[in-house]
C-alpha cells in the first residue's frame, strides 16, 4: 500500500504523530507544502521510514498524488494547506483527513467540509462528542470516522522516577499564550494555599511578562520560575510533584501530548473538566477534573496532604494512558482505516466548492460562533485565538494572502 501524506510543516505535534505512526510494512512518503524552520523532528521521522520531499516541484507533486492509493491531508486550517486544497489538481485519489484540532470551538469541523473526503480520522475521541459531529448520524460517523491520536511514543516518559526536590512543584508544560493556557490562570494559582510550593513553567515564555504582572497582583511572583523551551522535559517532569493543565476552555488542542507525557511519567494531574480533558483523564482514578478555582485549590490541597492517594493516582495514570494511548495500538487503527478506504474507487475532489470565492471567505469557512465579529467588520470582539500571528487567524490568512482587503481590515482592527 503506498500512502502519501500532504503536511504543511513537520513542526511540534504533526512530527511527533508521524515519529510515533512509522510506516510499518507500507511505504509512506510526507509531501511538505513549505521548508520547515526547525528541521529537528525530520531526522526523527525519516528515521521511521518515511520519505520526506517538498513541494517546490509541481510535477514531481502530480505524479506522487497518481501513483498513491491514499492521500491522507494533515489538517489545522493553515493557509498554506487551504491554498493547496483550492488549488488541488483534477487527479483522482483516495482521500483521507486527518484533524489535529478539537473542533472545539476554532478552527471548527463543518460537516460540510468533513464530507469532502471519503474518510476521516480525528486525534480525540472528543471530537466525535461535538454537536454538530453527532447530527450527522450514527451511520455516518461509524462508516467515515475514527480516531488516531497525534502522538509519540510515551514509554520513555514511563521511566522517569521521583527526583528529590524541596518545594512542591505544581508544573505546566506547553504553551503559555492565552489562546491555549487558561486567561484567569493566576486566579486558580492564587487559591493554592499550601506552603512552599513552585509554579515551574515549561515553554516559551511568551506571556511571561503578563504572567507575573498578574502573579504579582495577587502577591504570589515569587512562586513562579520559567525554564523556557527545554531538551530534557523528562527530567524536569522528575521533579513535579502535580501536573497542573489549566487550559482556555476555547483551545483548539486535540491530543494534547503534554498531558499524555506528564500521565506517564507518573504524575497527579489536575485539570479542567472541559474538552479533550475530560477524555483523556478519568476522574479521581486517573487525575482530578475541577471547574473553577475553589476546586483547584481544594485538589491541590489533597494532593498535598495525602501522599499515598497522590502516588497512587499517579501510578494509576501512567498505567492507563500506556494502555489506552499505545504506539502500536494506534498504528494498527491509521492502517484499519487505509484498509477501509483502499477498496474504494479513486475519484476527482472539488475541494474549493467548499471554501468560497476569496481569501476573506477561505479564513471563514471554519469560524463558527464568533463568525458575526467578522461579517460585521468587529474584529476586535472576537475571541482571543483570532488575535494570534499563526493558528489560522485573520492575520496569518492575510499573510498569505496580503491583496484581500478583508483580511487586511480584520487584521487592522485586531490590531488596535
Amino acid at each position: 500500500m503506498k500512502i502519501l501524506h500532504i503536511a504543511v510543516h513537520m513542526g511540534g505535534g504533526i512530527g511527533s504523530a508521524y515519529a510515533g505512526l512509522g510506516t510499518g510494512e507500507h511505504q509512506q512518503s510526507i509531501l511538505l507544502l513549505e521548508e520547515p524552520v526547525d528541521k529537528s523532528s525530520l531526522a526523527k521521522v525519516r528515521r521511521e521510514g518515511f520519505r520526506i520531499f517538498f513541494a517546490a516541484d509541481a510535477e514531481e507533486s502530480r505524479g506522487e498524488l497518481a501513483e498513491a492509493d491514499i492521500v491522507v491531508f494533515n489538517w489545522t486550517h493553515h493557509p498554506a494547506l487551504t491554498r493547496f486544497l483550492l488549488q488541488f489538481p483534477d487527479i483522482p485519489i483516495r482521500s483521507m483527513l486527518w484533524c489535529h484540532v478539537s473542533g472545539n470551538y476554532f478552527p471548527s469541523l463543518h460537516p460540510e467540509f468533513l464530507k469532502r473526503f471519503e474518510q476521516v480520522i480525528f486525534a480525540s475521541p472528543y471530537s466525535l462528542q461535538l454537536p454538530h459531529i453527532q447530527e450527522m448520524g450514527v451511520k455516518y460517523i461509524s462508516e467515515h470516522f475514527d480516531v488516531v491520536y497525534g502522538l509519540g511514543d510515551l514509554r520513555q516518559f514511563a521511566q522517569v522516577t521521583r527526583e528529590p526536590h524541596d518545594k512542591f512543584v505544581i508544573g505546566y508544560v506547553g504553551t503559555h499564550g492565552f489562546c491555549k493556557l487558561h486567561p484567569k490562570f493566576i486566579d486558580f494559582c492564587a487559591a493554592i494555599t499550601i506552603p512552599n510550593v513552585e509554579f515551574a513553567m515549561i515553554g516559551s515564555p511568551v506571556t511571561q511578562k503578563e504572567i507575573l504582572f498578574a502573579a504579582e497582583q495577587k502577591g504570589i511572583a515569587d512562586r513562579f520560575n520559567f525554564y523556557g523551551q527545554v531538551d530534557n522535559v523528562p527530567q524536569l517532569l522528575s521533579r513535579m510533584d502535580v501536573f497542573g493543565y489549566l487550559l482556555n476552555p476555547q483551545h483548539f488542542g486535540a491530543t494534547e501530548n503534554a498531558l499524555l507525557e506528564a500521565m506517564a511519567a507518573g504524575l497527579p494531574t489536575v485539570a479542567l473538566d472541559q474538552c479533550v480533558e475530560s477524555v483523556i483523564i478519568r476522574n479521581c482514578k486517573t487525575g482530578l477534573l475541577v471547574k473553577n478555582p475553589q476546586d483547584y485549590g481544594k485538589a491541590i490541597q489533597r494532593l498535598y496532604e495525602d501522599r499515598e492517594f497522590s502516588t497512587q493516582m499517579g501510578e494509576a495514570a501512567r498505567r492507563d494512558v500506556l494502555r489506552r494511548f499505545s504506539i502500536e495500538q494506534n498504528r494498527k487503527r491509521f492502517l484499519g482505516q487505509c484498509s477501509r478506504i483502499i477498496r474504494r474507487p479513486k475519484k476527482v475532489h472539488r475541494f474549493a466548492d467548499f471554501f468560497g470565492n476569496t481569501p476573506a471567505d477561505w479564513f471563514l469557512s471554519c469560524v463558527d460562533s464568533d463568525r458575526d465579529c467578522f461579517l460585521e467588520d468587529r474584529a476586535e470582539d472576537s475571541g482571543l485565538i483570532f488575535h494570534e500571528l499563526t493558528k489560522g487567524s485573520p492575520r496569518h490568512y492575510h499573510a498569505y494572502f496580503p491583496e484581500d482587503r478583508r483580511l487586511a481590515l480584520w487584521e487592522k482592527q485586531l490590531g488596535e
